[in-house]
């Protein structure tokens, strides 16, 4: 989360004279620049308050002023580390007898902008064992995953569904006080979320966190499949999601977000991209070689039965459309075949389709046509996507229903 320009400005009478004085402005309730000041000029630190031992800041700073001159060259990028209070420069008074007025401006970011990605890291999918999870957006989506977001995944998680670190670290800040969300830029601060510092000093974020929604502390260390807290929807956000991210700061206080790659069901070392289905895996578990959600290919009665996944009867009419529903796990140019056969005879129809790169998911409406035999009876479907057999299904046909 990049933060936005703190500005203050400070002057000083002709011929007024004191003692060493303290003051102190805070950005966020965090980042805090603190200002001693005497007759002859000021001393400028920073301090970043929340920080633990092991947190970095970059910072950017930059002054104006008059009759002044600054002890070091501005702007300037610096780090600073952990929650101590740090010196960054002096502006010294050039005459002590005419006014002198100065102006700070500064910007910050949780990271050190110096560091690099391990690219040899497998990142573990961020959430519970057990739970299937679609990709809404992934990498560059049109939605909102442009600019510095751009390495960014969207996890279609439910709400209160359980968040879990992707990679081991040190939980370096959170929050989880919000309550509100929408999809306007009113809520872009409003995010509840946990940063996880790694070791090679990169930072993962996982954001959109319900209220009072984080199980972990700040200076708390984690390991991969660690919970961190619950999915909600506040800050920007169009609905219950988890927004994932790994990122490092840049010199100009930019996030750079850093494609990653993760452990999924079927392999060990994945890119994954918008309108795949995944699920977690151990690593001594055997790869998945499907194509589809094969729990979830269901023969419905009624496309709107088929929309909400509530297909659970066997025996249709013959003179009714059924609807076969196949969700992909990875949206791409397949060729689907249905096979169905009367049992115990010779009948058997043949249905082909190829789904479009965007499907995440196909369904095939079909109507059996009158035969020399009677269709009435016990039947088997057989679906099969690129030559490989997915699913069998039982079903009844009936005269009526």
């Amino acid at each position: 989360m990049r933060f936005g320009i703190f500005i203050l400005f400070l002057f000083c009478p002709i011929g007024f004279l004191f003692a060493k004085e303290h003051s102190e402005f805070c950005s966020m309730d965090r980042l805090c620049v603190v200002y001693v000041q005497d007759k002859t000029g000021v001393d400028v630190y920073f301090q970043n308050k929340i920080a633990i031992a092991e947190t970095d800041t970059t910072l950017s700073v930059n002054a104006s002023f008059k009759n002044m001159k600054s002890s070091v060259k501005l702007p300037l990028v610096t780090v600073l580390k952990g929650p101590k209070r740090k010196k960054l420069f002096r502006l010294n008074v050039k005459k002590t007898n005419k006014r002198w007025v100065y102006q700070i401006k500064y910007r910050w970011i949780l990271g050190n902008f110096s560091v690099t990605h391990d690219p040899k890291v497998i990142y573990e999918l961020p959430f519970e064992r057990g739970l299937k999870v679609r990709v809404y957006q992934g990498y560059k989506g049109s939605k909102s995953h442009q600019g510095d977001n751009r390495y960014s995944i969207d996890f279609g998680l439910k709400e209160g569904e359980l968040i879990t670190a992707a990679r081991e670290g040190i939980v370096v800040d959170t929050e989880e006080k919000n309550s509100e969300g929408g999809f306007e830029i009113k809520y872009i601060h409003s995010a509840n979320y946990v940063k996880i510092l790694h070791d090679d000093g990169t930072i993962g974020q996982y954001a959109h966190l319900r209220y009072m929604g984080v199980l972990v502390k700040r200076g708390q260390r984690v390991s991969a499949g660690t919970p961190l807290g619950y999915t909600g929807s506040t800050g920007f956000s169009d609905g219950p999601h988890l927004h994932f991210e790994v990122y490092k700061p840049t010199p100009s206080l930019r996030k750079k977000t850093i494609p990653t790659l993760f452990r999924t069901e079927s392999s060990d070392s994945e890119m994954i991209a918008e309108g795949q289905l995944h699920w977690r895996r151990d690593t001594n578990e055997p790869l998945v070689k499907i194509d589809s959600d094969v729990d979830e290919i269901q023969i419905c009665e009624s496309v709107q039965n088929l929309e909400r996944l509530g297909c659970n009867v066997t025996s249709f009419a013959k003179t009714a459309p059924m609807y076969f529903y196949i969700p992909l796990l990875k949206p791409s140019r397949h060729k689907i075949q249905i096979s169905v056969r009367k049992n115990g005879t010779s009948i058997i129809k043949l249905y082909n389709w190829e789904t479009n790169p965007e499907w995440w998911d196909t369904y095939l409406d079909v109507q059996f046509e009158e035969s020399s035999e009677p269709l009435e009876g016990d039947w088997t479907a057989t679906i099969s996507i690129d030559g490989v057999v997915q699913k069998e299904m039982s079903f009844q046909l009936t005269s009526v229903k």
